[in-house]
């Protein structure tokens, strides 16, 4: 019998997010039911999903720690087309082409509606500066935070 998936909230899918970006930059053992909770929030909800574009991004600045993380959650939790787009815009902002199409088509597999797959390839298909999703990330980052406190107590599953 297949055992039914439980769905994180928001607030828990942010903070199990934000706890394993502050273990992992602390060198410390992150908690396997927090990591699942994070990558469940990032999988199935696309404010998660953005949000975790600007929580990766301010937490770790060094694009081998961020192909870890994002290694390890994908270890724990599996394949998504999600994390594969979050991935593919980090490795496209730290100019790592190659790999960024690589995760980015990854993603379009997993899901070739995903919206933020889309939008990307369009983007490095433009030539965008790389440097500029840093800085645009930056900017919509706030509100996102913001959008993030209207759904608190809503599963991550429920604002599909």
């Amino acid at each position: 019998m297949k055992q039914e998936t439980k769905y994180p909230t928001h607030l828990e899918a942010k903070n199990s997010l934000d706890l394993c970006l502050e273990l992992f930059n602390d060198s410390k053992t992150m908690n396997e039911a927090d990591i699942k909770t994070a990558f469940l929030g990032i999988s199935n909800s696309v404010q998660i999903r953005d949000y975790s574009l600007g929580a990766v991004g301010f937490a770790l600045n060094d694009y081998q720690d961020i192909n870890r993380f994002f290694t390890l959650l994908s270890a724990i939790g599996g394949e998504s087309a999600h994390l594969e787009a979050v991935w593919s815009a980090f490795a496209y902002e730290f100019e790592n082409r190659e790999e960024a199409y690589s995760h980015l088509n990854k993603a379009k597999e997993l899901d070739p509606a995903n919206s933020l797959a889309g939008l990307l390839f369009r983007v490095f298909g433009a030539g965008f500066p790389p440097a500029s999703l840093g800085s645009m990330r930056n900017e919509l980052h706030p509100r996102v935070l913001e959008g993030l406190a209207d759904l608190e107590g809503v599963a991550v599953r429920e604002n599909i």
